[in-house]
């Protein structure tokens, strides 16, 4: 009976190891699982994005030292804050989809499509910060928004795909918010209009190419 016991222990120990195994492959598993459903569109909307918000940040922070209203100031803190965030975030899924193989390419779309066409010289040589500040981050946050809505159409990788998400809508509440301030203070929106048109996907509309960086309204 004492042997029949002893056996039985060494049994049950054997079995609590055996499941302990696998339940720590499963864990790998669930690592790179998001990895393998991942595809050359995340892997470039993560790399392209990490350039575009350090934009964004280069920009915000100018705001920090030459803006002349809070709200401005108030914004650059919460751009810097969320988009250091999320370029940190991003740079480590990048590295996690080029460490997994998936292939490496662009999202096709302009600077313009991007909002990245913008010219710092002219913000920081400007008399009218303010004003000059929002028409040049709406057509940047509809870039973003633009890139977003790509991952959304083509992404696979569901952490990549959520901070799409969330980088629409935040940064869709803030063009809202910008072009009310501007209507406000100058007495009409920014010229680059409001949140791209969802039926447009990544594409600019043809009022939004015919405006580009037009700052004269």
């Amino acid at each position: 009976m004492h042997r029949t016991r002893i056996l039985a222990m060494l049994t049950a120990a054997l079995l609590v190891l055996a499941s302990a195994a696998l339940a720590a492959c499963g864990d790998d598993d669930s690592d790179t699982s998001a990895s393998q459903e991942a595809n050359a569109t995340d892997r470039a909307f993560a790399a392209e994005m990490i350039g575009h918000h350090q934009a964004a940040v280069e920009m915000a922070e100018a705001a920090k030292k030459n803006a002349s209203r809070e709200e401005i100031t108030q914004l650059a803190d919460a751009i810097i804050t969320t988009q250091n965030a999320e370029i940190a975030q991003m740079k480590t899924a990048e590295q996690r989809l080029a460490d997994a193989g998936v292939d490496e390419r662009d999202l096709g779309m302009s600077d313009a499509e991007m909002g990245m066409d913008m010219d710092m010289d002219m913000l920081m040589s400007t008399e009218a910060f303010d004003r000059m500040f929002i028409d040049m981050m709406i057509p940047h946050h509809q870039g973003a928004i633009r890139m977003a809505r790509m991952e959304l159409a083509e992404g696979q990788d569901p952490e990549l795909r959520k901070l799409a998400e969330a980088i629409v809508a935040a940064q869709s509440k803030e063009i809202e918010e910008m072009n009310a301030w501007r209507k406000a203070w100058y007495g009409k929106a920014s010229p680059a209009g409001g949140v791209p048109d969802e039926a447009m996907g990544s594409h600019m509309s043809d009022e939004e190419q015919e405006h580009g960086m037009d700052h004269s309204g």
